[in-house]
């Protein structure tokens, strides 16, 4: 018997140091899938050579900013198109019009009574910034910006007072998160102070001293993937949903603004310099020129930065005590509704690195058509009651819109000749071992590409790193040369 269990210590050892490595091929839903897409490399090689934006969304368990230099450095590392000191930090733009203007008091949401945020500074410290990032990848005539969207800020008093700190006398202390609510990161963007002690230093210093309870894997996997990840999720249906969309098109319409001819070569890391380029791009002008193809933008969003995204295309209302105070609330949402026009006009692709727009839409469902009162009637039924309204519009009219901002575009750029009109081209990843992924489906009329891939290592077929499954796509050599393969269906440059 005790030959035996080593035998089949042995084989399972065998198994491990075999498994199978992340895949560099996609595969979809049908032979055919990734015929006829179009890619990033097409964009940056269009004949006029004109800007290109990333709008990058990052998704759930952000600590800190840079989420996106895991996709800058493959570019450079995995498709040699540049090397990673070619990437040039170009700024930092802050969030500072209307609720988020710098004289404004924090609103007023409470967690079971309590409010989120208690002062002024405790507000502006909790501002979402966009990072711009310029680069020419080689033997690619226009200019790069990844334009890194972080709205982690905004979540992270939330999730340090009323998660993190109770949580510890469950699951136990997690040394790095009370680190980082408790005091100044390292991760600050640009030396700007935009991180804050949520808690304080000498409470995360007691809670670090508590005994865990429970066992150390399931811990371990609350901590990460429950309480500073789901929670993000769960956050964004909820009130804290026009924060973050409010937030997001002011950082959006900065984008809009970046000039990156002006951009220079500030030192990396800092804002130094930003000013050049800063809202120096007028978008504006270009709007009413609907026949030229000025700047473009592509969206690759992680995770629940896809929902985010085409959360900003819901309208803002304005309100204010005063009405001068409105007046000016009016016309900043107007400009700030213009400029994601401006946008998603200009964006014909977008990526997802997986996504929960599936699970979120749940929260928000729409109402379906009603039948006739006689139909009620003949069944002896009364009507059903009205749906209650959302604040929110639901994913599909979002997706709508995009859609008709972007076909109005397209037709007045090619009025006479519809076959060039650049098609609205969605493609979603998934890894199957993927805990916080689903597929994506037709979203009214627009098609979704769902392709297929594994990021980590498989052991035995029993495990993948949920880690690497969930945050791993910005490397896998199977998505990269997807979002930059060169495709016939635009003119080139040399």
């Amino acid at each position: 018997m005790l030959a035996g269990n080593r035998i089949l210590f042995a084989l399972i050892l065998t198994g491990l140091a075999s498994g199978a490595a992340a895949q560099t091929t996609a595969n979809g839903d049908t032979n055919d899938t990734q015929k006829g897409l179009i890619s990033i490399s097409d964009a940056l090689n269009s004949a006029d050579h004109h800007p290109i934006h990333i709008l990058y969304v990052h998704g759930i368990n952000e600590i800190g900013a840079g989420d996106s230099a895991l996709l800058r450095t493959s570019i450079c590392t995995e498709l040699k198109l540049c090397a990673v000191t070619d990437w040039k930090n170009a700024g930092i733009e802050f969030a500072d019009k209307g609720e988020f203007a710098g004289d404004v008091q924090p609103p007023t949401i409470a967690y079971l009574g309590s409010p989120v945020w208690n002062n002024a500074d405790e507000w502006h410290a909790a501002a979402p910034f966009v990072v711009h990032w310029v680069i020419h990848l080689r033997n690619h005539p226009a200019v790069l910006i990844v334009d890194e969207i972080n709205w982690w800020p905004l979540v992270l008093a939330l999730k340090c007072r009323r998660i993190v700190a109770p949580e510890t006398y469950l699951a136990g202390p997690d040394l790095k998160l009370l680190q980082v609510c408790s005091e100044a990161s390292a991760q600050d963007p640009g030396g700007q102070g935009r991180f804050y002690p949520w808690i304080s230093p000498s409470q995360a210093a007691t809670l670090a001293k508590v005994k865990p309870r429970g066992a150390l894997a399931n811990r371990a996997l609350k901590d990460d993937l429950i309480d500073w990840g789901l929670s993000d999720a769960l956050l964004s249906v909820g009130p804290m949903n026009g924060l973050l969309r409010d937030g997001m098109r002011q950082l959006m319409a900065k984008s809009a603004a970046f000039d990156p001819n002006l951009a220079g070569e500030p030192t990396q890391g800092s804002a130094s310099g930003a000013s050049d380029a800063q809202e120096k791009y007028n978008w504006k002008a270009q709007l009413s020129h609907d026949n030229t193809m000025d700047q473009e933008f592509i969206g690759v969003t992680h995770s629940l930065g896809s929902y985010l995204l085409f959360n900003t295309l819901n309208p803002e209302s304005a309100a204010a005590a005063t009405p001068e105070q409105a007046a000016q609330q009016t016309a900043r949402i107007a400009a700030e509704n213009s400029a994601m026009q401006y946008i998603f006009e200009r964006t014909s692709q977008i990526y997802f690195f997986a996504n929960q727009i599936e699970m979120l839409e749940i929260t928000n469902l729409e109402s379906s058509p009603t039948a006739a009162p006689s139909e009620y009637q003949s069944r002896g039924l009364a009507p059903p009651p009205p749906i209650p309204t959302s604040p929110a519009e639901n994913f599909r009219a979002l997706v709508t819109r995009w859609e008709q901002f972007h076909a109005n575009f397209q037709a007045a750029l090619h009025p006479n000749d519809e076959s060039v009109r650049q098609k609205l081209q969605v493609v979603a990843w998934c890894d199957a071992s993927d805990i916080f992924t689903w597929r994506v489906p037709r979203i009214g009329d627009v098609d979704v590409v769902n392709l297929y891939v594994q990021n980590g290592r498989h052991w035995l077929g029993l495990f993948e790193s949920p880690a690497k499954a969930h945050a791993d796509y910005a490397k896998n050599k199977a998505v990269l040369r997807v979002l930059f393969a060169e495709s016939t269906h635009r003119g080139s440059a040399n």
